[in-house]
């Protein structure tokens, strides 16, 4: 019976951790499979270049690479890249189409 008393508060830890992982898990399939299942086609309207100041060691800049799509139906569209993606790939005025079922814009 004292095993318990011992056991009881380590198995409840485990359990919400795990219940988090999970969850997290679920969230990150969630948003891979919304954005498989968009589709569009657009333009490139913009390129955005953020830098901020790491938390954890301020000296240190992070930078951010964006480039904007407008669609067809005249939303815009944010996409992350990585450096070199958006110094040689992605130019203004490029024309993009995102098919269902891929995870990344191509260039037409």
């Amino acid at each position: 019976m004292g095993k318990i008393f011992v056991f009881l508060p380590m198995i409840m830890f485990m359990g919400f951790f795990l219940l988090l992982i999970l969850g997290f898990l679920f969230l990150v399939f969630k948003l891979i499979k919304k954005s498989k299942n968009m589709a569009w086609k657009g333009e490139v309207i913009d390129k955005m270049h953020k830098q901020r100041r790491d938390f954890d060691n301020p000296k240190r800049m992070l930078d951010f690479y964006t480039i904007i799509f407008k669609t067809e139906e005249g939303k815009p569209m944010k996409i992350g890249v990585s450096a070199q993606d958006f110094q040689t790939k992605w130019q203004v005025g490029d024309k993009a189409e995102k098919k269902k079922g891929e995870l990344w814009p191509r260039k037409l």
